[in-house]
């Protein structure tokens, strides 16, 4: 098998492309692992405000797991690919840069999980989207069962689950999971480009603190999410990009941020 995942950065976001070479452009063990990769290196490049994830399979993101070769795998091997896969929704979820979906066609199974956990999503207006495992005898196991239960409802998460049909794009969209519906690919490009550049243009940091404070607060108490909420908010006041932002404004210019999450990993 080639290498499923390559990744550029352009306009300040690094784009990973998914290609895996069996039809279907399949995600497989290999592009788990190629992707978590990618996203570990953009989350410390201080010249990566967002990750872009597309597919580089003309029409389609993937129609889900390989299942010739998940039909070989014993119980242990079963375990590594499901934690491989559950840790790269973690990794999406917990990275303090922004992850933006590209959708054009369909995105089933394990794909369907992927794009769950990115914060922004943008499909074609032809893209379909799925739980097709019980059609194989197993259910989600990357987090599917939990993320669209937290973004509708329950039973919308279990009609998904149990039936395995495929929904729009227009469907997703008004459940709140896709964030823009496109005519076609080259509007879907388009968009990504143009969601980079704004990205470019804020503030890294103060994108980050609010990523970090959305998810950690959104199954939290209302009383316990407003604190929280405080305490970042309070704490983007002693950062030099808030300085810089305010003043920036003030005197009719661009601000130039210069605070990065990179800084403080470890």
């Amino acid at each position: 098998m080639n290498n499923p995942v390559s990744h550029q950065n352009m306009n300040g976001a690094c784009c990973i492309d998914l290609a895996c070479s069996l039809t279907g452009n399949l995600i497989c063990q290999e592009m788990l692992d190629g992707i978590y990769d990618a996203l570990m290196l953009a989350e410390g490049d201080r010249s990566v405000n967002m990750v872009i994830i597309r597919s580089a399979v003309d029409g389609i993101f993937s129609k889900g797991h390989d299942i010739d070769r998940l039909q070989g795998l014993d119980h242990i091997e079963t375990k590594h690919y499901n934690l491989r896969g559950q840790r790269l929704i973690s990794m999406i979820r917990n990275m303090k840069k922004p992850v933006l979906a590209l959708v054009d066609g369909d995105c089933f199974g394990p794909a369907f999980e992927l794009i769950l956990a990115c914060d922004m999503v943008f499909a074609t207006v032809k893209s379909r989207f799925g739980f097709n495992e019980t059609a194989y005898g197993f259910m989600p196991g990357f987090g599917g069962t939990q993320l669209v239960a937290r973004k509708t409802y329950e039973t919308f998460v279990k009609f998904l689950v149990f039936t395995g049909e495929p929904v729009s794009a227009e469907e997703l969209f008004g459940k709140g999971i896709v964030s823009r519906v496109l005519s076609d690919k080259s509007e879907l490009e388009k968009n990504g480009v143009e969601m980079a550049v704004l990205m470019s243009k804020r503030s890294s940091f103060a994108v980050g603190l609010a990523k970090e404070t959305i998810n950690n607060t959104i199954d939290m108490e209302l009383s316990k999410g407003l604190l929280l909420e405080q305490n970042a908010f309070t704490f983007s006041f002693s950062t030099y990009d808030k300085t810089e932002g305010t003043k920036a404004f003030v005197e009719k210019r661009d601000p130039q941020f210069k605070d990065r999450w990179e800084d403080y990993r470890f």
